[in-house]
């Protein structure tokens, strides 16, 4: 039946006038649900949105019995989990559903990290271990401590699986201490495997550092040789261009911060680095982020900065190597200063302090990376394509750290049962020995949970003229 055109809004009019349009509206929720779900949720960023459907199999209250809710995902799971841990911890999401008293959790490993019934039970699935002490007191238990964590060496029990495990308690954790890892995957940045929340503790699985950090190593055997330091800042440097190039800044470079294997450096601890937005050229911080003998001038002042702070605390970061002692500390003892905020502002940067053994072109690096004005500070970029990061071949490369502490490993081995004891007393135990009687030291390197120990000898002296 048609109605001429002049009718057809009146018959229109007369419809809508006597239909009812609830059960129109209810018609239609009925047949396109999802429409209205997604239409809801559009706002929601992608990240939470795409881990939705995983983090409801493992969070939601009703778990069959005796299944836990530990379950494989991707890093988008993971950090959808994450989120919902910060926001119970901090009360922001009181309708939560995760059990503090159930194991929960996202692992991204299905080959290294083998669950059992949904379950990851620490001395079950995984086993942890105090670290051992890599350069001095190799019997003695030692746990490192960060801001608000312990971490352990954990072994997974199936595949033998070395991990570090940092334990950081629910109320003190922080979105920003996994986020980064798990969004930007480098690899001079520490590997993220998973975390699981377990009565009260969140459990974070990442990359092992068996070499130690930097500062340990530094506190056991003075300061490091040049061919060190450079190795270990270009692998620094590798992941601060990186990481710049998405914006992010570290905003805690530091020798605690830089972990040592056999074949590379990585950087961890990653809970004060934030990432700037693409339009934003200057990060304005609400709080004073970092160690202080390693801020730079900028970030002392609250009044914006860039990734260019974190250049300059490598630049403090490469002084400590050489020297033995962070930046500050010899002219400005701790016990007379307890703060060097107001020092920094006025005195950096601290070029002084760089030994005069230093040769030019390293030295010239230093002065780039340590210069006042942020807008004629190297970028990371800039500084690894440095000549004195990047020997010619008339000079000796070094590709890891095991290259760069000696080049005669196996006959220095053969040899040392002829090395006399108090070689190794005064190198490995000496507790008040000289940063400046570095020349006859010994660098131990304790594969962890290994039955063998590594003797070898610094490297021969490497100047890059």
């Amino acid at each position: 039946m048609e109605f001429p055109d002049e009718h057809k809004n009146a018959v229109i009019n007369l419809v809508l006038n006597h239909w009812d349009m609830s059960g129109v509206l209810e018609l239609l929720d009925n047949f396109y649900p999802a429409e209205e779900e997604e239409a809801g949720s559009s706002e929601e960023t992608e990240n939470s949105s795409a881990g939705t459907h995983t983090l409801d199999m493992f969070v939601q209250a009703t778990c069959p019995s005796g299944q836990g809710g530990v379950q494989y995902g991707s890093a988008t799971d993971l950090l959808a989990f994450i989120k919902r841990i910060s926001g119970t911890a901090h009360g922001t999401q009181a309708n939560s559903n995760i059990h503090l008293n159930q194991d929960t959790g996202v692992l991204l490993s299905k080959h290294d990290m083998i669950l059992q019934n949904g379950h990851y039970r620490i001395d079950s699935e995984v086993s942890l271990f105090p670290w051992k002490r890599i350069y001095r007191n190799a019997d003695s238990a030692h746990i490192p401590k960060g801001a608000f964590g312990r971490v352990h060496l954990a072994l997974d029990c199936v595949t033998r699986k070395r991990m570090a495990c940092k334990l950081i308690p629910l109320e003190h954790f922080r979105y920003s201490d996994v986020e980064i890892q798990a969004r930007f995957g480098h690899e001079n940045v520490a590997e993220l495997f998973g975390a699981i929340l377990r009565e009260g503790t969140l459990y974070v699985f990442m990359e092992a550092g068996e070499g130690g950090s930097v500062l340990e190593k530094l506190d056991s055997c003075g300061p490091m040789r040049e061919a060190e330091v450079i190795w270990v800042s270009r692998q620094v440097l590798q992941a601060l261009e990186y990481l710049h190039s998405k914006g992010v800044i570290h905003h805690d470079i530091k020798p605690s911060n830089i972990v040592l294997t056999s074949a590379k450096a990585v950087l961890v601890d990653f809970g004060l680095s934030v990432q700037m937005s693409e339009d934003s050229q200057v990060y304005n911080p609400k709080d004073l982020r970092g160690t202080e003998m390693y801020m730079s001038p900028e970030l002392v002042l609250c009044g914006g900065h860039n990734t260019k702070t974190d250049i300059y605390s490598l630049g403090s970061t490469m002084i400590h190597m050489l020297t033995g002692s962070a930046p500050w500390v010899r002219r400005f003892p701790r016990t007379a200063y307890p703060s060097y905020l107001y020092i920094i502002h006025k005195l950096a940067p601290p070029l002084e302090e760089i030994p005069e053994s230093c040769s030019t072109p390293l030295r010239s690096v230093l002065h780039s990376a340590l210069h006042r004005n942020p807008a004629r500070r190297g970028s990371a970029s800039a500084l690894l394509q440095h000549h004195a990061l990047n020997p010619t071949t008339n000079q000796t490369r070094y590709t890891s750290l095991d290259s760069a502490l000696g080049e005669g490993t196996r006959p220095f081995l053969s040899q040392f049962s002829n090395t006399s004891d108090t070689t190794q007393d005064s190198s490995l135990s000496s507790e008040d020995s000289s940063p400046g009687k570095k020349g006859g030291s010994l660098y131990l390197d304790l594969g962890a949970l290994a039955g063998y120990y590594h003797l070898v000898r610094p490297p021969p002296s490497a100047e890059y003229n």
